[in-house]
């Protein structure tokens, strides 16, 4: 629908400047509402999210380094020599299955948690059923630093065995893993979840995102 601005309707031919000067104020509008940020302003964009990557990025490789460090303290606490541990079967990584994800448990619209499917695997690549500790950690990383922590769950040994699945070419633990409060204000909820290998004590972990679905509003 066409809207004839009163400016318009009242000007007179003749004259010719009053549309001008109501096509400039809508110029002007348009000028306005159409702000794009200047180049100076994008590379410093640019350069802080390429400061919060290096961040993270050495976050992680201090995390690996500890929890290797933390891996032979504890094998040797054990008394496990190389050799021994060369005779045994144990995780060395920890796999999130790619189906792990946002999960409905009362049938009413919008998740309710998210379902981790957690594949220990072993030097061969072998997916394998061994006794650990697990905890999962699930973020909300949209939200506030104070707030992005959305719950934390922890299964220790003697119940991990009973979330186990195992069929024909696939095994893993599935952990539910329901909001402990009000549900994520955004779809996007990161997962980290860590196996401690109960007879070795030796540490894996993994991290994952997935997608939820939000309640409507």
């Amino acid at each position: 629908m066409n809207v004839v601005s009163p400016l318009y309707r009242s000007a007179r031919p003749r004259t010719g400047r009053a549309p001008l000067a109501a096509a400039a104020v809508l110029w002007c509008g348009a000028a306005v509402g159409c702000w794009t940020p200047t180049q100076g302003e994008v590379q410093q964009e640019n350069r802080a999210l390429r400061e919060a990557l290096r961040k993270r990025e050495s976050e992680l490789a201090a995390q690996a380094t500890t929890i290797e460090q933390l891996n032979r303290q504890l094998t040797l606490a054990r008394g496990l020599s190389d050799d021994d541990l060369k005779k045994i079967f144990y995780p060395e990584r920890l796999e999130i299955d790619r189906l792990s994800g946002g999960a409905d448990y009362d049938g009413r619209p919008g998740d309710d948690g998210v379902t981790v499917h957690l594949r220990p695997i072993d030097r061969d690549g072998d997916v394998i059923k061994v006794a650990g500790d697990i905890r999962i950690q699930l973020f909300d990383l949209a939200a506030p630093p104070d707030r992005n922590l959305i719950g934390e769950y922890t299964i220790s040994a003697d119940q991990v065995g009973k979330l186990w699945h195992g069929r024909l070419l696939t095994g893993h633990y599935t952990v539910k893993c329901p909001w402990p409060g009000p549900p994520p204000e955004n779809p996007e909820i990161t997962i980290r979840a860590v196996f401690v290998d109960y007879f070795t004590r030796r540490v894996v972990s993994a991290q994952a995102v997935c997608q939820i679905k939000l309640a409507p509003r």
